[in-house]
């Protein structure tokens, strides 16, 4: 367990120590210089989320992950003997992947290179080589797929770029996994996935995501006056949780906020994000807050995990370059058990498509006004403290004075 120390809460607003409280340089979002020092400093060695452990049940099931921020393409298996593991999607003999092209999930009992047949099995170990004795000055012995470090915690996935990080999982997570930790997301079932390719810096994308203040506006005909009442009219967090460099922001809502009719059956049948009572679940509103929604978890640097009451989903936000990232969204809801829970279960489904195109249209706009070159730095409120946390723990680990280092 980690120390409580290493938990700070905040109550909004309370000045946070030593992130100050002046604008935010412009420039970490548009120098390609700066997304290469991410790219070094940051992604290469931190934990890195890549699924979860449902995704492959079987032995034989694997996943296939194009990471382009760290020049990677990763394949996570089950093993014959039920143990996931991560490789390189790399043939040691001339450098050939060993899935097919565009392949991102599937089953095999092996794989194949696809350019001279080399043979792998499950554990990564080299099984077969055409015309072996035509290698004769090649130790075959132990040559393998080169592995990838892995970790799970919760059914989640996590990889990293080094072969002996500074810090393993649990370690890294430290108190957000602590306090997170209680949910039952074993108890939950995925119900969609949503994606994108969008013009964007990576860091402004995730800042759309971690506050709410965006909502009264942005989602004014999606959700309504969701989370903004008359006590908060701006959507200030009922509490933030630093745990540096993780953080945790808990969304307010609106008590006496009147759903639209179809946001109102599906309230009235099953967990819908709409904003309602539905019960509490272990691990979420660690601060016992009043006007509680959900809690935004992000997990640096890239990977949010959003819990509410019957619901629960992540975004993935992988960065391609310093003005693309390729985002994903996965929805995971109770069991549905009556066709009533089924109707609401799409309806959280369609909801959200429609939040998200709401999103989605600010950031390429953003973005652009960003590289024009107008704008030096940013103004960033109080209720905003998820984006000044994250870009100071970007800093922070591009300076080389990161948790991994």
């Amino acid at each position: 367990m980690t120390a409580p120390e290493d938990r700070l809460v905040i109550k909004i607003p309370t000045p946070v120590p030593d992130m100050g409280t002046d604008p935010l340089p412009i420039d970490p979002y548009i120098s390609a210089e700066f997304f290469e020092k991410e790219r070094e400093k940051v992604f290469r060695k931190a934990w890195l989320n890549v699924g979860r452990v449902d995704e492959i049940p079987e032995p034989g099931d694997y996943l296939v992950k194009r990471l382009e921020v760290i020049n990677a393409t990763i394949i996570v298996v089950r093993g014959k003997d039920n143990q996931v593991r991560a490789f390189h999607n790399i043939c040691p003999h001339r450098g050939m992947q060993v899935t097919e092209a565009g392949c991102e999930k599937g089953h095999a009992e092996g794989f194949i290179c696809g350019y001279h047949a080399w043979i792998y099995d499950l554990e990564g170990q080299l099984t077969h080589v055409p015309g072996k004795e035509y290698f004769p000055a090649t130790d075959f012995t132990g040559l393998q797929l080169p592995p990838v470090t892995l970790d799970t915690w919760n059914g989640f996935i996590f990889i990293n770029d080094q072969e002996k990080p500074k810090l393993g999982l649990q370690e890294y997570l430290g108190g957000l996994g602590d306090d997170l930790g209680a949910y039952p997301f074993d108890n939950f079932n995925h119900i969609a996935r949503y994606r994108a390719k969008v013009a964007v810096n990576w860091k402004t994308f995730i800042d759309a995501f971690h506050e709410a203040y965006h909502v009264a506006e942005v989602h004014k005909h999606t959700i309504p006056d969701g989370c903004n009442s008359p006590d908060n009219p701006n959507a200030v967090p009922t509490s933030a949780r630093l745990y540096p460099p993780h953080h945790s922001v808990s969304v307010p809502v609106n008590t006496a906020y009147v759903p639209s009719p179809a946001a109102a059956l599906a309230w009235k049948f099953g967990a819908s994000f709409a904003p309602g009572e539905v019960g509490g679940l272990p691990g979420m509103n660690p601060s016992g807050d009043e006007a509680w929604w959900f809690d935004i978890n992000v997990l640096f640097p890239n990977f949010f995990i959003d819990v509410g009451p019957g619901w629960y989903f992540t975004y993935n936000f992988w960065p391609v370059s310093v003005d693309e990232t390729h985002w994903e969204m996965n929805i995971y809801q109770l069991e549905s058990t009556t066709a009533a829970q089924k109707i609401a279960q799409e309806h959280t489904k369609v909801l959200l498509r429609d939040i998200l195109y709401e999103d989605l249209s600010t950031m390429e706009q953003t973005h652009e006004s960003m590289k024009s070159g107008r704008l030096k730095e940013m103004i960033v409120g109080e209720m905003e403290v998820a984006v000044r946390h994250q870009l100071y723990q970007v800093q922070k680990w591009v300076d080389g004075k990161g948790s991994m280092e």
